[in-house]
């Protein structure tokens, strides 16, 4: 019983220090990494702070940025070597460009106004494009949205049915045989079509008229019927009668808009359905009017400059751009537009303008930063602005 007793108090005081060294150890090595990921969660962070406040740099500044004015702002690329400040640019610059934020580095080659080279974000690169969907994609979303539709108790009619419009005529290319898309759940069997739910844009008979306007058109374009209409101008309240071959309808900037042929101005041009009065489609709706070109992109068109847009007869335009607001004259202004940079900052650029209305706005909203250097009508439009706002507050 003694040897029996012995060998158990020995067997327990071996195991307990077995578990105190297992303890012990643990704690040790739990301890540890908890450290390492706490600093190394801290430098995660520091690097995602420093590579944001690089981009901002690099959005705000109006002209390229050299690594030394980089380096002044952040404390990471200020090392004793500078070799290896540079090195830790390179690396975070690699980062940027493998996220897709598209930064260039500038020589003074390409521009003379510089002295040294820098590094700029390309804007028109760094936005985002807009989402192409294919019609078995915008098919998918169709469905997925009558499910939200009969949630009981929603709220969502109106608003998917606005969504799903937006996503069905928005599509790059348009069937060419008349179809109701997309379809609500009860139109597979009883051919109901679905509801189109506009902004609050005035009374109920308004947008009612909205709706009746937007069905008419939405025909038109699926039949390649001619479509004639008054339509009121934006800039003087004209109204004029046109005529036009429907080639799409788009959603932009809150508003529908349908794109077409203009046989008066023997263009395509774009139309806002709330300006538009009394429209009246061709008959025979299974006979075409018209075929839309094969190459024509409704998207493209639609999101084109302002500065390209021919509403009026054009004339040649040159505009110097003052070093505050140098970065509008980047702009598209046209294939034929040409830069001059002066070592100030300021920018000239040479362009023909078919949009005087639109330059003479932006002129103005420069205040004295945009300067007509040539343009003639584009000075009495500014002018006439002028004037009709000196007679307002007289």
């Amino acid at each position: 019983m003694t040897k029996t007793r012995k060998r158990t108090t020995a067997h327990k005081s071996v195991s307990a220090q077995r578990s105190a060294r297992d303890r012990s150890d643990a704690g040790g090595s739990a301890g540890a990494p908890t450290t390492k990921r706490a600093s190394s969660g801290s430098s995660r962070g520091d690097r995602a702070k420093r590579l944001l406040d690089l981009v901002m740099l690099l959005l705000r500044a109006r002209s390229p940025v050299t690594f030394r004015e980089i380096r002044d702002q952040f404390s990471a690329y200020q090392t004793a070597n500078a070799e290896a400040g540079l090195r830790a640019f390179e690396r975070d610059k690699a980062d940027l460009l493998e996220l897709g934020v598209p930064i260039r580095y500038v020589t003074p080659e390409e521009d003379d106004a510089l002295e040294e080279g820098g590094y700029v974000v390309e804007l028109r690169r760094y936005r985002m494009p807009e989402v192409q969907l294919t019609a078995d994609e915008v098919s998918a979303l169709v469905l997925a949205s009558t499910i939200a539709r009969a949630i009981p108790g929603g709220n969502y009619d109106s608003i998917v049915d606005l969504a799903v419009k937006k996503l069905a005529f928005d599509m790059p290319d348009l069937p060419d045989t008349p179809t109701e898309f997309p379809l609500s759940p009860s139109a597979i069997h009883q051919h109901t079509p679905v509801l189109v739910h506009f902004p609050e844009s005035g009374e109920r008979k308004l947008r009612r008229e909205l709706s009746d306007r937007f069905a008419a058109l939405e025909a038109a374009t699926r039949n390649r019927k001619r479509a004639t209409f008054r339509y009121r101008e934006a800039t003087k309240g004209i109204v004029r009668k046109r005529t036009i071959d429907p080639y799409g309808l788009v959603y932009r900037g809150g508003r529908w808009l349908v794109v077409g042929y203009c046989h008066l101005r023997k263009d395509v041009r774009t139309f806002r359905l709330d300006r538009i009065l009394d429209l009246a489609i061709a008959p025979k709706p299974k006979t075409p009017d018209f075929e839309r070109p094969p190459d024509f992109d409704v998207r493209r068109y639609t999101a084109r400059s302002p500065w390209t847009f021919d509403s009026e007869p054009p004339e040649h335009v040159e505009l110097e751009f003052g070093p505050q607001v140098a970065a509008a004259a980047n702009e598209d202004f046209g294939p034929g537009a040409e830069r001059d940079r002066a070592a100030d900052g300021s920018v000239r650029v040479r362009f023909r303008c078919g949009n005087l209305d639109y330059a003479a706005s932006r002129v103005l909203m420069a205040k004295g930063a945009i300067r007509v250097v040539r343009g003639d009508r584009l000075r009495a439009r500014i002018a006439d602005e002028l004037a009709a706002v000196a007679e307002r507050y007289a």
